[in-house]
């Protein structure tokens, strides 16, 4: 007591009382954990092409708002407090303004708390970016039916669907790159009507021939996906309704069903 009385004169104790009070009123502490944010390795394949990203993170602070911050290249990421009553996601899509790629082009990283949370360090990984981005589709799209189970991502069974992803029963696609699935619309059907693991396919894709000067190797999306390279003058893709992109030292090609647009660098 006699260290509180030298540190703190009685006016200034009730003044940090009060700020304690009001910022617990606003769902921030003073004593909320902060966890460093560690990324996984960038694919050697988009370091070769691209070199260092910039990251653009997301996650769910203990006040229950979405914050974003953006780090550039060159600097390290500043720590962060994030939800911890329930499981929270945070996600990081890497960027490169200055080759025109922008945040949301390139799949992300992810990780959920508390499963990947170690000690104060919240590790990401690439296959945590499918988790993360569910949620967010689930955050986005839930709602609580007249009768049943809330499809709220709190409510959701993680490790289930974790389980699921790692097991053999994937589709053999799948298993090779996640995000030949389209987790957007596997996470608005969750939010709609709940889950089912037979949701869990590849997105439709037809064939695609694209006539190239340059061979290769040409990187798409996924930090999954294998370099691919042109054939007799042709890149022979698979692509879906969606917009898909394809990157290579000459430039950036964005293609769909029967068309693709050719931006050189």
């Amino acid at each position: 007591m006699y260290i509180w009385k030298q540190a703190y004169p009685q006016q200034y104790r009730y003044i940090w009382v009060l700020a304690v009070v009001w910022l617990s009123a606003c769902g921030t502490s003073p004593f909320d954990p902060v966890y460093e944010v560690e990324f996984p390795p960038l694919p050697l394949q988009w370091q070769g092409i691209l070199g260092s990203p910039h990251w653009r993170i997301t996650w769910i602070s203990p006040k229950g708002t979405w914050e974003t911050v953006e780090i550039p290249a060159s600097q390290g990421v500043p720590p962060i407090r994030v939800l911890e009553e329930w499981t929270s996601p945070v996600i990081a899509y890497p960027y490169w303004p200055e080759q025109g790629i922008a945040p949301e082009v390139m799949r992300p990283a992810g990780g959920l708390v508390p499963f990947d949370r170690t000690g104060d360090r919240i590790r990401l990984s690439w296959r945590g970016g499918v988790e993360a981005l569910v949620y967010r589709e689930l955050a986005a799209h839930g709602a609580t039916p007249p009768s049943g189970t809330p499809r709220h991502p709190h409510y959701f069974n993680w490790p289930r669907f974790r389980a699921l992803l790692e097991g053999p029963e994937l589709h053999e696609t799948l298993r090779t790159d996640l995000w030949t699935a389209d987790w957007k619309a596997i996470g608005l059907k969750i939010a709609q009507s709940g889950f089912d693991k037979r949701r869990l396919v590849p997105q439709l894709r037809e064939e695609l021939l694209v006539p190239v000067s340059y061979g290769g190797p040409w990187i798409g999306t996924s930090p999954f996906e294998e370099p691919r390279y042109a054939e007799a003058g042709f890149l022979r893709l698979q692509v879906s309704l969606n917009v898909d992109t394809y990157l290579s030292d000459t430039g950036v090609l964005r293609c769909t069903l029967g068309t693709f647009l050719w931006i050189p660098r």
